[in-house]
């Protein structure tokens, strides 16, 4: 007979902390260009670099913003459901 351990009541709870700690640094990792594209921009309109340029860089710096922000937010709704899943199943 096999004998099946049960985790800590906590283990939910130390995934989810891992998981959103783990997300908001992939969340940083991957919003940092836009930080620089943003800087970018500020930069080359300072040398008079043309409008085309700039409107189609900071449209690449909102993309990847907020496409980073709404994947971030996802994950961590799809985190918080296993979680609570997980505490169900204790």
């Amino acid at each position: 007979m096999s004998h099946k351990e049960h985790p800590p009541w906590y283990a939910p709870i130390v995934h989810f902390a891992t998981h959103a700690v783990v997300g908001s640094i992939i969340f940083i990792i991957v919003g940092t260009p836009s930080v620089l594209l943003g800087w970018l921009v500020h930069k080359l309109r300072d040398w008079g670099v043309s409008e085309v340029t700039l409107t189609i860089l900071q449209f690449l710096e909102y993309a990847i913003l907020i496409m980073d922000a709404i994947l971030f937010l996802a994950f961590l709704g799809f985190t918080t459901w296993s979680a609570i899943k997980e505490l169900k199943n204790e």
